[in-house]
């Protein structure tokens, strides 16, 4: 599963092919939208979508935290037009996350239902591997464990994930083309 800057790609993996996968417009970007809007409705206050994602960053969470995090956004005050500034809680900022990060585990929830069933058993063995900026997200991995009921686990490095995975089939370019030539 890729969570990246403007798309989430889902995809089930068996025997070197495809299965299945499903592609969203929810990911990083729409994150960053909903943090901002969240700003704009709760607190009046007008901030940009790289504040929104540098939010994301300091004080992001999917799941509550043991000790909650917070950052000063300074931003300008919707109603007087003055530069301003409020303190954010991880707790706000997991709010403002809710909808898309929902979207996201709905789109996981509509892949794993039409997965094939003697494929189950191995996504309940090995589980589900996060990759992309959004993996990155502190909890990210417990909040679609707690909602899919199996593991999932965030990859090595999840920003080169995808690069090394694409590395490694050029590697084996034979071995990829016989694949797709086999479809």
């Amino acid at each position: 599963m890729d969570i990246g800057g403007g798309t989430t790609e889902i995809g089930v993996v068996s025997l070197g092919g495809l299965v299945i996968s499903k592609s969203i417009r929810t990911a990083g970007d729409k994150i960053d939208s909903s943090i901002v809007n969240y700003i704009k409705e709760k607190y009046n206050l007008l901030i940009g979508e790289r504040t929104g994602e540098e939010i994301k960053i300091a004080v992001g969470s999917a799941v509550q935290l043991e000790k909650e995090l917070s950052v000063v956004v300074k931003g300008r005050d919707q109603v007087s037009g003055l530069l301003s500034r409020v303190e954010l809680t991880s707790e706000d900022v997991r709010e403002a996350m809710r909808e898309p990060l929902k979207e996201i585990a709905d789109a996981l929830k509509t892949v794993l239902e039409m997965m094939p069933p003697d494929l189950a058993g191995d996504i309940v063995e090995t589980g589900i591997v996060l990759t992309g900026g959004g993996a990155l997200i502190r909890g990210l991995d417990k909040f679609l464990s707690d909602i899919v009921k199996l593991p999932v686990f965030v990859a090595d490095e999840p920003l080169l994930a995808v690069a090394r995975g694409t590395g490694k089939a050029l590697q084996e370019i034979g071995l990829l083309q016989q694949l797709t030539n086999e479809e």
